[in-house]
């Protein structure tokens, strides 16, 4: 009986160290993308992407952008917003944009997980109009990766969120279609 209890023990161990290993890997992680611009009928154009997560949005950091929205209003919120900074959306090549993303979450799906990027809304595409719609809205990665840490994603320019009970960040709804990324893969 008494073996039965210490090989329970160890077995948890090990497993809250695994847990705090694997996390520990995502402390900083780079990914490689495509974005997908079109470029016409018959032609299919693309520009490199790379994806660099610092860290990942802590249940402190979402309450207080909670509370800097509803004390300083849009104002306030971004004040407190830009000076986080969780990760950077990059692009490679000519136009060499780099947008800072100020919240970073990670999700697990029965296939893998999904990676949700934060930052203020701006166009990505080299050449397109910035539409106005006004309103508070966002710049919206999302990541839809396996368990070999490989997938597609969208970038959404111009998104609402919403803050959630659980302390996170979502997006709540979009003006335009998603650009989309693929071939998105871990940078080893």
């Amino acid at each position: 009986m008494r073996k039965s209890v210490v090989n329970k023990f160890f077995v948890c161990l090990l497993c809250m160290v695994l847990l705090g290993w694997t996390s520990s890997l995502w402390a900083q992680v780079d990914f490689k993308a495509r974005l997908m611009t079109g470029g016409g009928p018959n032609t299919e154009s693309s520009i490199n992407v790379r994806i660099h997560i610092e860290s990942f949005t802590t249940v402190d950091e979402v309450l207080a952008l909670n509370k800097a929205f509803s004390e300083g209003g849009e104002d306030g919120f971004f004040a407190v917003f830009n000076k986080i900074n969780k990760a950077s959306l990059r692009f490679l090549g000519a136009r060499g944009l780099n947008i800072g993303l100020h919240a970073a979450y990670e999700k697990p799906t029965d296939n893998g997980f999904k990676i949700f990027l934060y930052g203020k809304s701006q166009s990505v595409e080299p050449g397109s109009n910035r539409l106005i719609y006004g309103g508070f809205l966002f710049l919206v990665v999302i990541l839809d990766l396996d368990k070999n840490y490989k997938g597609e994603g969208r970038i959404y320019e111009d998104a609402r969120i919403q803050f959630t009970q659980q302390a996170t960040i979502e997006m709540d709804s979009y003006t335009r279609a998603p650009k989309v990324l693929v071939g998105v893969s871990i940078v080893k």
